[in-house]
């Protein structure tokens, strides 16, 4: 375990719902056979599975108010997760998600509601204050609640940059924008997201894209059960994964997220800290609740991923 705390921003959080079907059939009545409620969006998430892990411990940043944002409380309470919470006028969003026995998901996300300026301002002062004080690293995680201003994330990145605090970005508000700050810094995001950042007809090019942009930068995507990517200074590692039994895919990229920042900030290489993570992700699958892993279960699945090499120069 690194002796420094990881601060995580999860601005989105959420009461989660997940309803568990033998199978799913739209426009019809469909009855669950399994229901799960629990405080859940991606720091959470995030928090939950560094826990799993043992490698770090974490401080969550987030926003709740309402009756939503009660119930997130409390359960977080109920977990033991140490959290700093700027409450808000708006009511905490929730989000269904339901789940066939063929490991088929469909997320139903809840409204949420723009942040007043003060509480954007509040949660600054509060983020201020625990960079100060030097942590192993800050990862920013997930959106922001509808119609928030952005600036929130760029001037919490850039306060961290200034501090020579490593950054992991788990997200898509002012990506670019953060990534033009000095320092460390991970953007982990899947493949759908990393086209959308780095437009490009394949992963190899926006690869290539993002580091003749970003040289300095690590760039960890993710692609569900198909191969995942990892670049930097230069170099692009291809991982193949091994086929698990999926009972719920819901927060295995936070997972992952939340793995790759522990070991990173650890002094781990990327390369390795990337593959310990799908492992956790992959572990994470296996379970019914987001950010829930068995560490023994992802060090089976760490032998059975694959690493390659792939040159930046000629064809994919």
């Amino acid at each position: 375990m690194t002796n420094k705390q990881i601060i995580v921003l999860g601005a989105n959080p959420s009461w989660q719902k997940t309803l568990f079907f033998e199978s799913l059939t739209q426009g019809k009545v469909n009855r669950a056979i399994q229901e799960e409620n629990y405080s859940s969006g991606k720091g959470v998430n995030f928090c939950r599975a560094l826990r799993c892990s043992k490698l770090a411990n974490s401080t969550l940043f987030q926003f709740a108010g309402g009756i939503n944002g009660e119930r997130l409380c409390k359960g977080l309470d109920a977990e033991g997760f140490h959290h700093t919470t700027i409450k808000t006028e708006s009511e905490t969003r929730c989000c269904i998600t339901c789940l066939d026995k063929a490991g088929n998901m469909t997320e139903l996300i809840g409204k949420s509601s723009p942040l007043l300026p003060e509480e954007s301002s509040a949660m600054l002062t509060a983020l201020y204050t625990v960079i100060d004080q030097k942590p192993g690293l800050l990862a920013i995680t997930g959106s922001l609640p509808d119609g928030s201003n952005p600036d929130l994330y760029f001037q919490t990145a850039k306060y961290a940059s200034a501090a020579k605090v490593p950054v992991l970005i788990d997200a898509l508000v002012t990506i670019k924008e953060i990534m033009t700050l000095p320092g460390k810094m991970i953007l982990k995001v899947n493949k759908e997201e990393f086209l959308k950042i780095f437009p490009a007809d394949n992963i190899k090019t926006a690869h290539k894209n993002a580091l003749h942009q970003f040289p300095d930068k690590v760039f960890a995507v993710t692609d569900g059960g198909g191969n995942a990517t990892l670049s930097y200074c230069g170099k692009l590692f291809n991982y193949t994964l091994p086929p698990v039994k999926v009972v719920s895919p819901l927060g295995a990229g936070d997972t992952a997220s939340a793995v790759m920042a522990a070991l990173y900030a650890g002094g781990s290489v990327p390369e390795e800290a990337f593959l310990q993570s799908l492992a956790a992700a992959s572990a994470n699958c296996e379970t019914d609740i987001a950010g829930n892993y068995s560490p023994a279960r992802a060090a089976e699945i760490s032998k059975m991923i694959t690493i390659g090499t792939i040159p930046l120069e000629g064809s994919v």
